[in-house]
């Protein structure tokens, strides 16, 4: 009959061979952590572009408002919207209806060249000096976008800067300009200045009158070391996530310029070296990985 110390011994025993033998394996495997999977991307040099979204509206090369000299009643429009009227041409007449004079009715003129693109007053109407009766713009190969930028953007705005230009009524086509103005004041009552861009118009398919959906670059960072905007964590910003074969490793980093899909990196990562964007946030440093390449940038 077994005394109770046989037992003891034989229990202990038995506990370590289970540790070492078959039973042993499912332990370890239950112990085992599996390797997290992480989206990387190889840093490298290139250029981050920072711009904003703008709303505006087509405008001709040459725009005027018309506004008569005198005040009278409208006695007829000769060149009605749409027409093409040439500098000095009249575009409606005025009579001066003070009682007991007789006047003839005096021509308002076009002071440029171009499309009467709106007429403002109707036969019969009442004008006077300064009101504006009627729109002229002259555009063929060229013609203008203009939008208000904010004054938080108005600094980095300058003369040359480009933009892709996108209109509703035409919208299968995207069209490239640049900055030829800037206003040197902004209104206080929207924060923002007015911002002309130039476009080509070799097809005459743009007209005054359009809506323009603007993407304006503010601010270009040439030749830096950028990685995509998703290698930054939401919170802390000076933290990057390194792969190094499979091991995960933490940096301090410096960021530069916040574009719309890079950042700069001024200092903490190198050209060539592989940055977590995907799955970073379930890593530590020092930990086993499995690097997945998200391809080029």
């Amino acid at each position: 009959m077994p005394t109770f110390r046989t037992i003891i011994t034989s229990s202990i025993v038995l506990a370590l061979f289970a540790g070492c033998g078959p039973m042993g394996k499912g332990k370890g495997k239950a112990e085992e952590k599996q390797a997290v999977a992480v989206a990387v991307v190889t840093a490298d040099t290139g250029t981050v572009i920072r711009s904003t979204n703008l709303v505006g509206t087509l405008v001709g090369e040459q725009q005027v408002t018309v506004m008569p000299k005198v005040a009278g009643r409208v006695t007829e429009i000769t060149k009605p919207e749409g027409s093409y009227v040439k500098t000095g041409d009249p575009i409606l007449y005025i009579v001066n209806d003070i009682p007991g004079m007789d006047y003839k009715p005096g021509p308002v003129l076009s002071p440029i060249s171009g499309v009467v693109g709106k007429v403002n007053v109707e036969v019969g109407q009442s004008a006077a000096p300064g009101m504006p009766v009627a729109t002229v713009a002259s555009y063929s190969d060229r013609i203008r976008a203009r939008a208000a930028v904010s004054d938080a953007d108005l600094p980095y705005v300058k003369i040359g800067s480009t933009a892709d230009v996108s209109i509703s009524a035409i919208p299968d086509q995207l069209f490239s300009g640049r900055v030829t103005q800037i206003s040197p004041m902004v209104d206080a009552a929207s924060r923002s200045a007015t911002v002309e861009v130039t476009l080509s118009n070799s097809q005459h398919k743009l007209v005054p009158g359009m809506t323009a959906s603007m993407r304006l670059v503010v601010e270009r960072r040439e030749h830096v070391v950028a990685v995509p905007l998703s290698a930054l964590f939401s919170i802390d910003k000076t933290r990057a996530v390194t792969v190094d074969g499979t091991t995960a490793k933490f940096r301090t980093i410096q960021t530069g310029l916040m574009g719309d899909a890079l950042v700069e990196i001024v200092s903490g990562i190198q050209p060539g070296d592989k940055v977590a964007t995907v799955g970073k946030e379930r890593v530590q440093d020092g930990e086993t990985v499995t690097p997945v390449e998200a391809g080029a940038r």
